[in-house]
This record gives structure tokens, sequence and C-alpha cells, in this order.
């Protein structure tokens, strides 16, 4: 059943973000025929339009998971949805794991978009970009090694995977919130509050924890070490707190786990 209702949710939520992916594909074919007949104003528009899609489909990918998850819950189609045979924690898991989906979608097509725009722009410039990238390793002093950056680059994946779920976590516990009895007379206007609510505590308590529990990730020449410092920049390299990250993750389950139960006691379906 946990299958299905993936299934039925990335049904119910393509129409919404495709379109822009659409419009990307459509101009980055555009920028590419400009650039074979060398016609320099269409590849200078589909250039800048890339980058307002790029930043749009993030926009739009986020307005289509908040608006799915209220209608689809809380909306018209409310009472269908709380009435199928699944548990709570399930239609939740669902939902967020496609949210998840389109989102790191959306980050992953908006940052490609600016890479190729950048390696676009180079080739057009003539730039060595390789002769480039070592002048400006070479201007760094503890640069970090190469087996440092490759683990670096594996945990900000990781944290780029960590702060999709906490946003998710955020914006589903508010809109459910703002969904139950004592709230919901206040209009929907009231998750926005309680969202950025939410997001200031949350920010708040991870910088206190990762300045007085400095426990921290070092990258070095050797590669990427554990130490007990709150300095982020040091003569070794880079450093990132790990105190406040854990603490962030153990905060979106627990708004997760808060916004199954409300789902299931709490919740009053218009």
């Amino acid at each position: 059943m946990f299958g299905k209702l993936i299934k039925n949710e990335f049904k119910s939520t393509a129409h919404s973000v495709m379109y822009i992916y659409l419009a990307a594909v459509i101009t980055i074919a555009m920028m590419l025929l400009s650039y074979s007949v060398k016609l320099k104003w269409i590849s200078t528009l589909s250039t800048v339009a890339l980058m307002l899609i790029s930043v749009i489909a993030v926009i739009i990918t986020l307005v289509a998971v908040i608006s799915g998850f209220y209608k689809s819950l809380y909306g018209a189609q409310g009472y269908l949805s709380f009435t199928l045979p699944v548990k709570s924690g399930e239609l939740l898991a669902s939902k967020a794991l496609v949210s998840f989906v389109w989102i790191l979608l959306s980050y992953i097509i908006a940052v490609s978009i600016w890479i190729g725009i950048y390696f676009y722009a180079a080739a057009k410039i003539g730039q060595d970009r390789i002769t480039a990238i070592k002048e400006l390793m070479k201007a760094f002093q503890g640069i970090p090694g190469e087996k440092a950056i490759k683990q670096m680059l594996i945990f900000l994946g990781i944290m780029v995977f960590v702060q999709i779920t906490v946003l998710i976590s955020q914006i589903y516990f508010s809109i459910t919130l703002a969904n139950t009895r004592v709230f919901q007379k206040y209009g929907m206007i009231t998750a926005l509050f309680i969202f950025f609510a939410v997001y200031i505590v949350m920010q708040i308590l991870a910088m206190l924890l990762t300045t007085y529990v400095p426990v921290t990730l070092s990258a070095t020449q050797d590669g990427l070490a554990v130490s007990f410092s709150n300095n982020m920049m040091s003569m070794d390299g880079i450093a990132f707190g790990l105190t406040g990250t854990v603490f962030q993750i153990l905060a979106a389950a627990g708004l997760f786990t808060a916004t199954s139960y409300l789902m299931k006691h709490k919740i009053n379906v218009k």
C-alpha cells in the first residue's frame, strides 16, 4: 500500500513541476542552436532565461510541495485522504519522500544550469579553465588535499539531504498545526508564523549547540578529521559544525513524529 501511495503522489504532483523543467529543456535547446548558428542575441537571451528558470524551478517546486500537501490533506481532498486504509505515518512518509525527490531534483537542475552556464561562458571567451583553477588554488594557503576535497563533497551532499529533510519537516508540521482546532480559525496565515517561529528557534538552538558543544569536522591536507573547536576557519583548513547538524536531524525526526500524531489525533479537516 505504501508503494501505491508513493506512485499516486508522484502522479498527482508531477504536472505541477514538469512544465518548468520542460521550459528549461527548450531554453537549453535554443541556446545550443544559437551557439551552432552563431546568433549572439539569442544565446544571450537564452542564458539569461536559463538563469531565471533555475531560480524559478526551485520556487515553483516549493510552492507545489506546500500546496499539494495542504490540498490533499486539509483541503477538498482531505476527507478522502484520511479515509484511506493506511496509517497517518505512512501517509506522511509517502508525501515527504515524494516532496524530497522533487526538491532535490530542482536543486540538481538549478546547480547543473549554473555550472553549464559557467562552462558555456568560459568556452565563449576562450578561458583556460584548468590553468585558472590551478592559479586560484595557489593563491590560498592550507587548502585541503584531494582526499579531503572528495570527502568534503560527500559531506556537503549529505548536508543537502539533511537540509531538504529539515525543510520538509518544518513545512509539514507548520501546515498541520495550523489546521488543528486551536489555530484553524485564524486561517492559513498561521502556518506561515508557525514556520518562521520553528525555523528561528531551530537556528538559534543549532547555533548555541555548535558554540557550546563545538564538535566539528575539519578538512585538512590528510582528509576530514573530527575536532573540538568552534572555529570554522583555521590554518589547517575549513571546519563544519557537527553538533548543530545532529540537532537538526533529531529535530526533524521530532517534527515528523509530532506531525503524524497531530494528523492522527488532533487534525480538524474542513
